[in-house]
């Protein structure tokens, strides 16, 4: 199996280097922040690249102060392989939390590596292709009984793929997506979310199930359906050490693109194995993170997981079982949101990978 560091973010230039606090007058909701960090980084899909990411926090004009902040967490990189990562990850609370939005805009120009399609390239070293595309990702929802939340998801990828490597799978086996194309989707959007913050949670439930809907009258290329199933649980005794557990379902049927295969591993689910390093129709995954104070604004973590693709629900196979394991830091960015910059290191089946990014993985 592939050995390759998944991701390696060399330095982190400035912790903070742009922060801001503003104070609101007295009849608003209270204050916004803003943090922004500088990063030089490497990976195995690229050389150097440089950028940055920030996190701003705010509540909208006439929210209470006790109401859950806003976020948009914008971030941007180009690399010395003229490849581009531009993404604004984004939450907004208005109307006393009643109303939800959250998703991403984005757009990638980028190289990723290709494993094949299933559990049968298990020795397989990889391939990489290259990938440009405009992205749209968007729920809404409004709350209807408690923190249940009832609404719609639109999805969107609009799919330009190239550089394949001669000889290689993506071109003998030319599966579907391999042309690129469109991708569009719709569907229906059910949220319960108890959790007691939304940036570093230390108790309650949070489930997001969600049928996402692609074909023709869509305006997608391709004509599957994709279930999603995200279930989380957190503990806490004294609020500073926490347990997570988090549970993940994923579905599809129809004929997905390759791209828009169930997809294991990257810096939320499995961490330790390159997203992608095992794709197929369906995948289920069960990971915990135990989550501790250390000192100042650090905090510490170790966590673990399982995860499984299949290509039909019955082909679901213990012997495919990966496992994850790893360790990992917390940096407290924003006090009053209790919003953390965290690095993590995992490592499973003859693979690891190190992950510096902003919020926690689940």
């Amino acid at each position: 199996m592939n050995n390759r560091v998944v991701v390696c973010i060399i330095i982190l230039l400035g912790l903070g280097a742009v922060s801001g606090k503003t104070q609101a007058p007295a009849d608003s909701s209270g204050s916004s922040s803003l943090i922004a960090l500088p990063l030089v980084f490497l990976t195995p899909e690229t050389s150097w690249g440089f950028g940055a990411a920030g996190v701003y926090t705010f509540r909208l004009p006439g929210e209470p102060a006790q109401s859950r902040p806003s976020q948009l967490q914008l971030g941007g990189a180009y690399t010395l392989e003229n490849q581009i990562l531009a993404y604004l990850p984004f939450q907004l609370f208005w109307q006393g939390e009643r109303y939800n939005a959250y998703g991403e805009l984005g757009y990638y120009r980028y190289t990723y590596f290709y494993y094949g399609i299933g559990n049968g390239f298990e020795s397989y070293e990889g391939e990489l292709f290259d990938l440009a595309f405009p992205r749209v990702r968007l729920n809404l929802a409004r709350r209807a009984l408690g923190r249940w939340y009832l609404g719609l998801r639109y999805w969107l990828d609009d799919n330009s793929v190239s550089g394949f490597e001669p000889g290689g799978l993506l071109e003998q086996n030319a599966p579907a997506g391999s042309s690129g194309g469109l991708v569009s989707g719709v569907g229906p959007l059910a949220l319960l979310d108890q959790r007691d913050n939304v940036f570093y949670p230390t108790s309650g439930p949070y489930l997001e199930a969600a049928v996402l809907h692609n074909a023709a009258w869509t305006g997608s290329d391709f004509a599957f359906t994709k279930v999603t199933v995200d279930a989380r649980q957190y503990w806490s005794r004294d609020s500073s050490s926490v347990f997570a557990l988090n549970a993940y379902l994923e579905f599809n049927a129809g004929q997905p693109p390759f791209t828009h295969l169930a997809l294991m591993g990257g810096t939320r689910r499995m961490r330790g194995y390159y997203e992608g390093r095992y794709r197929d129709r369906h995948l289920m995954v069960l990971q915990g993170e135990y989550r501790f104070p250390l000192f100042w604004r650090l905090k510490g973590t170790v966590f673990g997981g399982l995860g499984n693709v299949a290509g039909e629900l019955s082909g679901f196979r213990l012997d495919n079982t990966r496992y994850t394991l790893g360790a990992g830091l917390r940096f407290l960015l924003l006090p009053e949101e209790r919003a953390h910059v965290r690095l993590d290191y995992g490592f499973g089946n003859n693979t690891s990978g190190f992950y510096l990014t902003v919020g926690e993985a689940f």
